[in-house]
């Protein structure tokens, strides 16, 4: 007969896998950490494996506890799905929509894709997160988003990967600048402006850091330097002008999420709404 895990212990580890927490995690259920320490021994007794290590850095899921994180999202996601059917009919669509991406294509890209979808569903939440890249894989993982866009296509891990355009970027300043060659970056660590230059690194380079690629527009409009910005969001500013027209620095803006055997409605249609819509956003 097959075994059954037991709801109280899954609800137990959920909670800790969400918080990373035990204090909190045990704050949320109503019980003591005693008891909540007690539920996670048990699964994990039951499971025959480690889920959770606590060590200096806090609370950490092992490889074996990722695996079950993303089982109780699914089953969380399914049964928003069937309670979003049974109060508004079979073909309304509920549940959460948590995604991370870099900052040039979440406001202008993947927001208006999904707008359509939430117009029609107002049983779907969205989560919209931007995050430097090389903090969105580690999101993913720790189930603080469903969905992650990359600027690069990841292999392995379980993971599924939809390209779903690509974002060309272009060097840009104010229209009629005659400043210092100076480039405005989001960081130290923003090897854009080097790549776009086909440079090996952007030492030499006199360069402002702005944070976000919303900085950068507003720093090159303000004429405190040139930046290489993405052309969906430059095309059509009267008060800047591009160089070198027919040269870019083309990033594929690519869906990456973890293979589930099962998918509900929601993930599906947003998968759909986003490969079908942001393509053309990409080119505007």
């Amino acid at each position: 007969m097959m075994m059954s895990l037991n709801s109280l212990y899954l609800d137990a580890f959920y909670a800790c896998a969400q918080t990373r927490n035990f204090t909190r995690a045990a704050e949320k259920l109503y019980i003591t950490q005693s008891a909540l320490s007690q539920r996670i021994k048990n699964l994990e007794g039951e499971l025959g494996t480690t889920l959770i290590i606590r060590d200096r850095a806090g609370l950490r899921l092992t490889e074996r506890g990722e695996e079950l994180l993303r089982y109780c999202q699914t089953k969380e996601a399914l049964e928003a799905e069937v309670a979003g059917r049974l109060r508004k009919g079979a073909g309304a669509l509920s549940g959460q929509l948590r995604i991370g991406g870099f900052s040039s294509v979440m406001r202008s890209v993947i927001l208006p894709a999904l707008a359509p979808l939430l117009e029609k569903h107002d049983g779907v939440r969205l989560k919209l997160i931007a995050r430097e890249l090389a903090e969105l894989p580690a999101l993913l993982r720790s189930g603080e988003i469903d969905f992650m866009v990359l600027d690069q296509k990841l292999e392995g891990d379980g993971l599924v990967a939809a390209k779903l355009g690509v974002e060309r970027n272009v060097l840009v300043q104010k229209r009629g600048y005659k400043g210092a060659e100076v480039y405005l970056d989001h960081d130290e660590k923003d090897a854009t402006t080097a790549k776009y230059l086909r440079r090996k690194s952007a030492a030499g380079l006199t360069r402002n850091y702005l944070d976000d690629v919303y900085g950068l527009i507003d720093g090159v409009k303000l004429g405190l330097g040139q930046a290489v910005l993405p052309l969906h969001l430059v095309a059509g500013a009267k008060e800047l002008e591009v160089l070198e027209p027919g040269r870019t620095h083309d990033i594929p803006v690519v869906l990456h999420y973890f293979a589930q055997p099962f998918y509900t409605k929601l993930h599906q249609a947003a998968v759909e709404a986003l490969t079908a819509r942001v393509p053309a956003l990409l080119k505007n």
